[in-house]
């Protein structure tokens, strides 16, 4: 598939309103949306009916975390002509799929490489966020990108998935955040609010400490690396599982992180399933790292050319940095299907679908 650049839709108003708009703007890619995650679910053993029970216990969790996020979802539900739970399920794709533990059996890993630039390493003296995102080749045709603007609260962009709240993105205040799959042995075995909304929550968060906040006052299902950072020249990495949070700060200017767990807290507390499906992880990781310090050692400091040489890497191929299409689990075939890179500085960011193929950027600002 040949795409060469994601779709932007504007929404405002109230959060019913924004749903509305939203569901009726991309309704074409929230069925496909549907179709593709209809078929994942049925792979474990998840009926379409069982899977929107599952969903309707979720409504009441995403109602006491932010009973907006629920009102926007069921108007993305009346938008796109579909039932409240499916755009539920869509939020919580990972989280349901998970509580059966049946995912790494049957789907590719939700991969993904972040790396920060802090604006004393960085040549614009302007921070960098970037992430090469992995998962199924079909997320190709289901991306979009969203300008938010809320009636109250700070503005947002976010790269997401049709239907879902956000992914990767930023916000008027300078906030921004990425995400990566890492995976505990506690993982699935309690009830918390789906990744999707503490991602929705980070970006509609005026303070930074808010934002930190969000993911450390939050119950989760499912372990995740969220990277939070500020425009200022503010950045921390938060390992996060069902009950706990460790955090990982720059080191010389440069922050990575993959798909295992690193913080010397986590790995003495945590037993760590992630590279049971993500062993690259480990070469990934290094590897960006390497390649940064070595430039900036080189240079003297470091431009988004070469946050993005670096997350071009196909060492390893397919299982790379950038990652090319292959067969995985279950028949899915994975690859990094968009590499991000965000100023928050600028309030901008820099999306190329399936750069395995080649860097072709579209901007897109708020």
């Amino acid at each position: 598939m040949d795409i060469e650049s994601f779709p932007l839709y504007d929404i405002e108003g109230d959060a019913y309103q924004r749903g509305q708009q939203y569901g009726r703007a991309a309704g074409d890619r929230i069925d496909l949306s549907l179709r593709t995650y209809r078929a994942a679910f049925e792979r474990v053993g998840l009926g379409w009916d069982r899977t929107r029970a599952l969903a309707r216990r979720f409504m009441p969790l995403v109602a006491a975390f932010d009973a907006g996020m629920l009102r926007e979802i069921e108007g993305v539900a009346e938008g796109a002509g579909v039932p409240a739970e499916d755009i539920v399920a869509l939020n919580a794709r990972s989280e349901m799929l998970y509580a059966f533990q049946q995912l790494e059996a049957t789907e590719p890993p939700d991969g993904c490489t972040g790396v920060v630039v802090m604006p004393s390493a960085s040549r614009s003296g302007k921070l960098i966020h970037a992430q090469n995102w992995d998962w199924r080749v079909e997320s190709l045709e289901l991306g979009v990108v969203l300008r938010i603007q809320p009636d109250e609260g700070p503005s947002m962009l976010t790269f997401a998935e049709a239907g879902t709240l956000a992914r990767a993105g930023l916000n008027s205040a300078g906030i921004a955040v990425t995400g990566n799959f890492i995976k505990a042995d506690n993982d699935g075995k309690q009830q918390g609010v789906p990744l999707a909304l503490i991602r929705r929550g980070i970006l509609q968060s005026t303070l930074y400490a808010n934002a930190l906040g969000v993911v450390c006052r939050t119950a989760r299902s499912i372990s995740n690396n969220m990277i939070i950072t500020h425009a200022e020249g503010e950045a921390v990495s938060l390992e996060t599982c069902p009950e706990q949070v460790f955090w990982q700060q720059p080191e010389a200017g440069v922050l990575v992180h993959a798909n295992h767990f690193k913080t010397p807290a986590a790995l003495a507390r945590v037993v760590d399933r992630s590279l049971e499906t993500t062993p690259d992880s480990l070469y990934r990781d290094r590897r960006v790292t390497e390649a940064l310090q070595q430039q900036c050692k080189r240079a003297g400091d470091l431009t988004e050319q070469d946050v993005l040489d670096a997350l071009q890497d196909r060492f390893g191929a397919p299982r790379a940095v950038c990652r090319s299409p292959s067969a995985g689990p279950g028949g899915a075939s994975s690859a990094t299907v968009a590499t991000i890179v965000m100023d928050p500085a600028a309030r901008k960011m820099r999306i190329a679908p399936a750069p395995f193929k080649a860097h072709r950027f579209t901007e897109y600002s708020l």
